[in-house]
């Protein structure tokens, strides 16, 4: 019985991939200088600090995060291959686990950064926040 873990792995992967949500956007108290500006100018300078932290270290961190989590997803599952095939009594077949594995990788390291440039990571939403206190604005959470 030959397996077929690529197309599985791809399968998974596009999933993956697939979840991202709308964008992550700040919540504005109606302080006065937001009362002032008007929602469309609060939104243009939240986008403007959202630019700020995509170019930033705050952006490099988030790249980081997401190689890493490419790196333990196929090690995860290249090791859950091997080990299956072992236990199932099969010799296992590396390349097609090879391939599942740098699929399912990629397709981690891809949610990962959606996650992270869609919800934003922790340090990116503190770093927007920054940015929006500093212009006058007071961030009261994120929708």
């Amino acid at each position: 019985m030959k397996h077929h873990a690529f197309p599985i792995a791809l399968c998974i992967a596009a999933a993956l991939t697939g979840c991202a949500t709308p964008v992550a956007k700040p919540a504005f108290y109606p302080n006065a200088h937001y009362q002032n500006v008007g929602p469309a100018q609060a939104q243009y300078d939240a986008q403007a600090c959202a630019t700020l932290a995509q170019q930033s270290e705050v952006g490099a961190v988030n790249k980081v995060d997401a190689g890493r989590a490419a790196a333990a997803g196929a090690a995860g599952v290249g090791t859950a291959g091997v080990v299956g095939s072992l236990l199932s009594g099969h010799k296992p077949d590396l390349k097609n686990i090879a391939a599942g594995a740098a699929a399912i990788g990629a397709g981690g390291a891809a949610a990962t950064a959606a996650g992270q440039s869609v919800g934003g990571s922790g340090l990116y939403r503190q770093f927007v926040q920054q940015c929006l206190s500093e212009r006058g604005y007071h961030v009261i959470g994120w929708h």
